[in-house]
């Protein structure tokens, strides 16, 4: 018996972190590809230095400039793709090794934004996509990011839109109450999947 893995996606601000604290409350274990994110680059890492070589401009000695790369990769298509490039294998490469650190029956929670998008979604099991309308997912993101009203829709427009994430999801939270609503449907679903693979 393997780890039962949960993939956990949708779009910035949509709501994943209160639907994922949630989950793990319950008893999953989390992998969150945003952390493993900064893991693989901190300062000391391959991808670390493989990122200060394309991107050196974004450093400050050992400090990246996250905004600003950020600011900048949305706004030029090609900056993107190289950063995806160094990216992608570090994250999926991390990502696979924490899962079979996981323990046979586990329930193992995938947190990740572009899971379909990346391919993540054929290591897990089910997929749960949380979805919250474009206007308030942009409320958040300026609200909480201090990115500029046009990275923040880049970011949102170079995801898939909730229609397409919801099409390839199996299960869908909608996120269009308020945060006691979304924990409530958060937990009938982790309940009903908990109890399905029992």
């Amino acid at each position: 018996m393997k780890p039962y893995i949960i993939g956990l996606t949708g779009g910035i601000a949509s709501g994943k972190t209160a639907v994922g604290a949630v989950f793990e409350t319950l008893g999953a274990k989390v992998i969150d590809a945003d952390v493993i994110a900064r893991d693989v680059v901190k300062a000391g890492t391959t991808g670390f230095e493989r990122l200060k070589t394309v991107f050196e401009s974004f450093f400050d000695g050992e400090e990246l400039n996250r905004r600003a790369l950020r600011e900048r990769v949305f706004a030029v298509k090609s900056e993107k793709q190289k950063l995806d490039e160094i990216m992608q294998p570090l994250i999926r490469e991390e990502i696979e090794r924490r899962v079979n650190l996981s323990n046979d029956g586990d329930i193992v929670l995938l947190v990740a934004p572009l899971l379909f998008e990346s391919g993540l979604d054929k290591i897990v099991d089910v997929t749960v996509t949380v979805s919250a309308d474009t206007e308030t997912r942009l409320k958040r993101i300026l609200s909480r990011d201090g990115s500029s009203p046009e990275t923040a829709m880049a970011v949102i427009n170079s995801q898939l839109s909730d229609a397409e994430r919801e099409a390839k999801s199996d299960i869908v939270i909608r996120n269009d109450g308020d945060i006691k609503q979304l924990r409530d449907r958060a937990a009938v679903v982790y309940n009903e999947i908990a109890e399905r693979i029992k």
